[in-house]
């Protein structure tokens, strides 16, 4: 995998994204309006209503991205300097703090999001059921479509097991469906075969990955905290079997993939069609995670020398889900294509910078690592408004540190927008109150919170108005205080660590010793001391000790 690769990879993506979220959710009458002429040939400058029905319409620069992109950065940040994704962080901080910025947001995505506020939510936890959706009937492609940094940063693109841990904690956090999960599981195996021999696959290769996903349970049952903690809750709210529940799916995306004729060129009627076949204009099923990365994983073999008229056609046909076809097919075509992308993408610098951080950690270079807040100490406040607040420091965004105002308020309601630039580059489009209640230190970065030397009698008590006047510049690259870690040439040491035993193996060696306290009591706060999971950790020993306890006793004893 070259640097190229990935850097072209994720400009491609964002540029896909850009073009489909001009178009996505209208019809031609609605495109017009929007950019003054009926069908999307590039990235342009346009409105769209932010906030509903009765929200605003906002002014939005050329190649601005929606939700896809956001949390696709979201996910890199996640991924720490030695490679090791942070699935607490990015569950607790990345995804609740993102509702205060989130563009075309899915409505699966965000009622998990609302859900990860509850302060006994975890990633692996957070099963919730409310009158606008279920935790296991989200199956949209919320999680297929932000998890290609996992296959950017993969040390060993082969190695399919890795790839898909990591890209399972990442989907469960908001998707409890499996066609969420295990869309999101095809499209990363199908990026990273494209990253690993610089070809996009074809229907020879679709079989394979497609048969990957029968797999899938067994990389669940050797991760402890997906095995111990996710699984059985999953179970038990779903009412069915994980595995019963993949062989469905990959036969799913298998007739799927059948029901395309790849001898003959992919024409907008050709394609109109397969997306009527697949589901994708209908209301219940355009979102899907297994029919948006079978279409982009079409558009993109079909396309693979023009990947420009690939996201055309993903973003002018209308009713389509077309922001997430084309920024995934973006992402396939990007991983072999030298060039850049022909129109503008917003954010272009941040996004290289996160692109060359993702390539470090795949050449086993310790990488910086994004400094959030103590989870210990995190929690958000109750209403998304209040994500954004005032520091000693002026506004900023709770777990992602200070906003620097790009633009004029615009008040809708009881909320007012504003464009802004964090301190890693990233421009936001920030829902707030009119006046910024204030912001706890706790939930700043590390690096973005007030000196400890400050007197508590400066820190704001009331209300404060929302910006002062805007500034147009974003900070430099050297500005940027957020990322903290070692030397990007360093070489990480994880890679060269003996694994430790696995919780069952404690367990089964419990259980052979009789269960003895000492020994019980040894391993539950050795799993407790064990780093950023040690809370998740001493509740999964501590489920399956239970259960292994339980069994031992009801065992029959010989006379």
């Amino acid at each position: 995998m070259q640097w190229e690769a990935v850097r072209a990879s994720a400009q491609w993506a964002a540029y896909g994204d850009a073009l489909g979220f001009i178009t996505e959710l209208t019809d031609t009458a609605g495109v017009r309006r929007r950019i003054g002429q009926d069908e999307v040939t590039t990235t342009v400058p346009w409105k769209r209503r932010i906030g509903g029905r009765y929200g605003r319409d906002m002014p939005l620069p050329a190649g601005a991205y929606s939700d896809d992109t956001q949390l696709r950065l979201a996910t890199s940040r996640a991924i720490r300097g030695d490679g090791e994704f942070d699935a607490e962080a990015f569950a607790k901080i990345e995804v609740v703090a993102w509702q205060a910025y989130a563009l075309g947001a899915g409505r699966g995505t965000k009622a998990a999001a609302t859900g990860l506020m509850r302060v006994e939510a975890k990633w692996s936890q957070n099963i919730f059921a409310t009158k606008a959706a279920r935790y296991v009937d989200i199956g949209g492609n919320g999680a297929a479509m932000r998890i290609q940094p996992h296959i950017w940063s993969a040390r060993d693109l082969a190695n399919w097991d890795n790839i898909t841990r990591d890209v399972v904690r990442n989907a469960v956090s908001t998707h409890g469906h499996p066609r969420g999960i295990l869309g999101a599981v095809l499209h990363a195996v199908l990026l990273a075969h494209t990253l690993d021999t610089n070809e996009i696959p074809g229907p020879k290769q679709w079989r394979p990955a497609v048969d990957w996903l029968e797999r899938v349970p067994d990389v669940i049952a050797k991760d402890d905290e997906l095995a111990y903690l996710w699984l059985p809750t999953w179970t038990n709210a779903a009412g069915t079997d994980f595995q019963s529940a993949a062989l469905t799916v990959a036969d799913e995306c298998r007739t799927a993939f059948e029901a395309v004729d790849s001898t003959t060129p992919l024409t907008p009627e050709a394609y109109a069609a397969l997306v009527e076949r697949l589901g994708g204009f209908d209301g219940a099923t355009r979102g899907s995670g297994t029919v948006t990365t079978v279409l982009a994983a079409v558009l993109a073999h079909a396309h693979a020398s023009s990947p420009e008229a690939a996201l055309l056609l993903a973003a002018n046909t209308l009713g389509s889900d077309t922001d997430t076809i084309a920024t995934m097919a973006g992402a396939l075509l990007g991983a072999v294509t030298a060039a850049p992308p022909p129109g503008a993408v917003q954010d272009a610098d941040a996004i290289d910078s996160e692109a060359r951080r993702m390539w470090d950690i795949s050449r086993g270079r310790q990488a910086a690592t994004f400094a959030y807040p103590d989870l210990l100490r995190w929690s958000p406040p109750k209403a998304t408004l209040d994500l954004v607040g005032h520091t000693p420091m002026g506004p900023a965004l709770a777990g992602l540190g200070p906003l620097t105002p790009t633009d004029t308020p615009s008040a809708s309601n009881q909320a007012t927008y504003v464009w802004g630039t964090l301190p890693f580059g990233q421009s936001v489009l920030v829902r707030a109150r009119p006046d910024l209640r204030p912001l706890d230190e706790n939930l700043l970065p590390g690096e973005a919170r007030p000196p400890r030397s400050r007197q508590a009698a400066d820190a704001p008590k009331e209300q404060q108005s929302l910006f002062e006047a805007p500034v147009q510049a974003a900070a430099s690259a050297d500005q940027r205080p957020a990322l903290a870690g070692t030397a990007p040439g360093a070489v990480s040491e994880r890679a060269h660590r003996h694994a430790p035993p696995s919780i069952e193996e404690i367990v089964q060696e419990l259980a052979r010793n009789g269960f003895t306290p000492e020994q019980v009591g040894r391993a539950l706060l050795h799993q407790i001391r064990g780093g950023r999971y040690g809370v998740e950790r001493a509740a999964a020993f501590a489920g399956l000790l239970a259960r292994a306890y339980h069994s031992e006793q009801e065992r029959p004893r010989g006379n």
